[in-house]
């Protein structure tokens, strides 16, 4: 029974890892050209958005996939990448919540323009760097 679960699993991440990188690649190649010509803040969050997601199925979800396979009994340098990784997660949420705030601002108050391109850029950086400081802050072992 868990050859038929590792086998299933393993399946689950290749399918997400190639149809995800596949995607997101199709979306930097679509849009790559754009980023410094862009006056859409729309555009410079769905590339920065893809090139999370890309990372995301290109080393994170086979990562992922190998740990599940071998039962989580891994290298200590796997189990670290492991969890840096698992950040790149919560940025994507934070990404596309700060897309729909920019889709809101859009149609609720189309005249003024709070969120220009400079702003969106400096909030995604904003975004990365409170996340990596907050991965940084010891955690108590309780």
């Amino acid at each position: 029974m868990t050859s038929l679960i590792n086998i299933s699993l393993i399946t689950y991440f290749t399918l997400v890892s190639v149809i995800g990188t596949l995607g997101n690649g199709v979306i930097l190649l679509a849009y790559g050209n754009r980023w410094n010509s862009s006056k859409s803040t729309s555009v410079i969050f769905i590339l920065i958005l893809a090139c999370v997601d890309l990372w995301t199925c290109l080393i994170v979800v086979p990562a992922i996939a190998i740990m599940e396979y071998r039962d989580f009994d891994v290298p200590t340098a796997i189990c670290r990448f492991y969890s840096f990784s698992k950040n790149l997660i919560i940025i994507s949420s934070f990404i596309m919540s700060f897309i729909a705030l920019d889709r809101f601002l859009n149609i609720a108050v189309p005249h003024y323009r709070l969120l220009n391109p400079r702003r969106v850029k400096v909030i995604n950086i904003i975004i990365i760097e409170v996340l990596d400081l907050l991965k940084n802050i010891e955690r108590p072992n309780v």
